[in-house]
């Protein structure tokens, strides 16, 4: 089809009666409308619907939006909305509303407004909450229990929150619970405070609900977090200064793989992600670079640092991590299309140690083409310092909101993400930052406007963890200071 021709054609089909240009389009097949159909934009589609009964029943077809999502929203490598199924088992209703939330959302972020589509009824204090990638599971920590919750509902519908599982830790130690960003519906829970005790490895997409797929009864250190086959775990309190110890859950090794740590150099360990095919361990002065390990069977090997970025001042917790590229459709069945044209760098957001009313952001970058034949490296990046960032607003300081503690940063693979000031959580979103003296790179600009949702008083989650959200459906979970929670969704 010629570029233009199915604008032309909505055109056509609003012009007056008298020039039988809507009669003509009737005259053709319902084959050859279905594929001019499958050409045009989304607010084309929404268009023709209104003008005849015809066309509304042609644009809820499945091949319709099919077509749709792929071009406005997989080849635009946009967030994905919703849990991560086969594309072939999306149905038309389900791939429209995915289509039109992922525009909206580009359109609208970090414009937004809250609304509050549904509430927990049972009171019960919350530890900790995370809303599963996907944004239709969320877990809750009380004490040394978990619960699995499932958000239903259609678009448009009221929504609800079904309880579909419940685990208890061996123990009554307070439970901690990490989730797999990349593997979706992948958790490991631990205990949060008590270092050699358990880890139990779950999936939330097989049935029963929390499915065990790995069970450890004694480990070394505490669960710092699960990626892919990986579980690491904190040993950082061991006497030679420990670092992260690397357990291969899937292959179930009995062998371990050490990411050290120099400990009157680096400080306490903070976080971890894998970028450019390597393992970056943020601790409290520096990022060390790892390559993945292959953990042996038996034993444990040390793995030697590939490099090592010093920050240039210290950071504390929270800290958190953005490419600022959305991640692709995982399934198999998923359209091939080029990979996001965006430059490849990682911002690292924190909070510095010592002004905990601030946000400090660094970012690894290329090497340039010169410094890359100078200094070949498996990782050929350096860091740079952004400028630092205080999100407020004018009226604040009347309002005694002035340098409030940053509690928690959560952010996505786009760059949409959201910190906690207070109790006053603002959200930030990727954007085209110039770095002097010519560079110009992706990251995240938090919003200096009227923060989205204020937390309930009363109150408090053990590790900070009270607020989680999902960039691809623009949801937010966050715990209450009377016990429970709401879901809240950006629109």
């Amino acid at each position: 089809m010629t570029p233009g021709l199915g604008s032309a054609i909505v055109q056509l089909a609003h012009l007056p009666p008298v020039m039988h240009c809507t009669s003509s389009l009737d005259n053709l097949v319902d084959d050859i409308l279905l594929q001019i159909f499958q050409t045009l934009s989304v607010q084309e589609i929404l268009t023709l619907r209104r003008t005849s009964k015809r066309y509304y029943c042609l644009s809820k077809l499945r091949s319709v939006w099919y077509a749709a999502f792929c071009t406005e929203v997989l080849a635009r490598h946009l967030p994905l909305p919703g849990p991560s199924r086969s594309l072939h088992a999306l149905t038309s209703a389900d791939l429209e509303h995915r289509t039109l939330l992922a525009l909206s959302l580009e359109q609208r972020w970090p414009r937004s407004t809250p609304n509050v589509i549904v509430s927990s009824r049972k009171r019960e204090t919350v530890d900790q909450i995370l809303l599963i990638p996907g944004g239709t599971q969320v877990l809750t920590v009380h004490g040394n229990k978990v619960v699995y919750w499932l958000i239903s509902g259609q678009p448009g519908a009221t929504h609800k929150l079904q309880k579909v599982g419940e685990w208890s830790s061996p123990s009554n130690d307070t439970c901690i619970v990490v989730k797999d960003t990349e593997c979706q519906g992948i958790i490991a829970i631990g205990c949060r405070d008590q270092p050699n005790k358990y880890a139990t490895v779950f999936s939330l997409t097989l049935k029963p609900a929390l499915s065990k797929l790995c069970d450890y009864s004694l480990i070394p250190g505490t669960v710092a977090g699960i990626s892919q086959h990986l579980l690491f775990l904190d040993t950082t309190s061991e006497q030679d200064g420990g670092g992260l110890e690397l357990l291969d859950w899937h292959a179930q090794t009995k062998g371990t793989a050490l990411l050290p740590r120099i400990p009157d150099l680096f400080g306490p360990f903070l976080g971890f992600v894998h970028f450019s095919d390597h393992i970056l361990v943020a601790w409290e002065t520096c990022i060390s670079v790892f390559p993945v390990p292959d953990v042996p069977a038996q034993g444990r090997m040390v793995v030697a640092h590939t490099k090592v970025f010093m920050f240039s001042e210290p950071i504390s917790l929270p800290v958190a991590f953005t490419t600022c590229v959305p991640r692709g459709w995982t399934g198999t069945d998923a359209p091939a299309y080029p990979p996001s044209q965006e430059t490849p760098s990682l911002t690292i957001v924190a909070r510095p140690k010592g002004k905990l009313g601030r946000i400090v952001l660094s970012m690894l970058i290329p090497l340039g083409n010169d410094d890359s034949v100078k200094h070949p490296s498996s990782f050929p990046y350096r860091l740079l310092r952004l400028s630092p960032c205080v999100p407020s607003v004018l009226g604040d300081a009347d309002r005694g909101l002035r340098g409030q503690e940053c509690t928690q940063i959560c952010m996505g693979s786009s760059g949409r993400g959201l910190c906690v000031f207070g109790r006053e959580i603002r959200l930030c979103g990727p954007s085209l930052l110039y770095i002097p003296p010519c560079e110009m790179q992706f990251g995240p600009a938090f919003e200096t406007g009227k923060a989205i949702y204020e937390i309930e008083a009363g109150g408090d989650s053990v590790g900070g963890d009270r607020v989680d959200f999902d960039e691809g459906m623009g949801r937010l979970v966050v715990t209450k200071g009377s016990g429970g929670f709401d879901v809240v969704q950006l629109l």
